[in-house]
């Protein structure tokens, strides 16, 4: 499998602070991977540093086999690198095909598709960002991360707050998205029962340095050990 992003020894964090010591981390073309951890363990950093919003220190971020260490996170973003952020940050003001078509680039995700993925986008299409509930926000953040045709798809807690039927829509959306094996899929995830059925590989993270990694089945298939790297709520939720 080639990989499509690669992370190598990456020590960051923000300014005097540093959070990641050490960490190395790699996606493949198709392929979907679980970052885990507790809470404030570096998840959450190491997904602004592949988009180059911390400090690097050392290490490298490779992107296709090129060291994109200097580059911008909205270079990063063009060239293929495709955020949701816990925030979603849609625009408010802007409809929903307003806030799908700024965000467009050239290649396979298109507005019709989005609205296939997403149907509740399309019925939702003329309302403004303000408008939506929760959980459709969360889809046009999605969507609109995928309509910029990105080759990895980056995933910060998207099921986080959503009530259980929404949380099982994104799920057969993310499974899709998957099965159709375009995207390299980086998720973060809380649930991470959840994020292992989803995934191939995981990544667990502690204090800021790798604790695991490996095939998602083998972990899932070892409630203990994941509770042990996780802590016993996080594992069962």
């Amino acid at each position: 499998m080639n990989d499509l992003l690669t992370v190598d020894d990456v020590f960051a964090g923000y300014g005097d602070i540093a959070i990641l010591e050490g960490v190395s981390f790699r996606v493949g073309q198709g392929e979907a991977v679980a970052l885990l951890g507790r809470n404030g363990v570096g998840k959450s950093t190491l997904i602004s540093t592949l988009m180059g919003l911390t400090d690097v220190r050392s290490g490298t971020v490779r992107y296709r086999g090129e060291d994109i260490g200097k580059w911008p996170s909205h270079v990063r973003a063009r060239r293929g690198l495709g955020l949701v952020s816990q925030e979603r940050e849609i625009f408010p003001s802007l409809s929903v095909e307003e806030n799908l078509v700024v965000a467009t680039r050239a290649g396979s995700w298109t507005l019709e598709r989005i609205y296939d993925l997403f149907p509740r986008l399309y019925e939702r299409r003329r309302n403004m960002g303000n408008q939506l509930s929760g959980g459709e926000q969360q889809m046009l953040a999605i969507g609109r991360a995928l309509i910029g045709n990105p080759a990895v798809l980056l995933l910060d807690e998207p099921f986080e707050g959503l009530a259980p039927i929404i949380v099982d829509g994104l799920v057969d959306a993310f499974r899709r998205l998957h099965q159709e094996g375009e995207l390299g899929i980086v998720l973060v995830e809380q649930h991470a029962a959840l994020a292992l059925e989803l995934t191939e590989r995981a990544t667990v993270l502690d204090r800021g340095r790798v604790s695991w990694s490996g095939d998602s089945r083998d972990l899932l298939a070892h409630p203990e050990q994941l509770s042990a790297l996780i802590g016993l709520a996080e594992a069962a939720a």
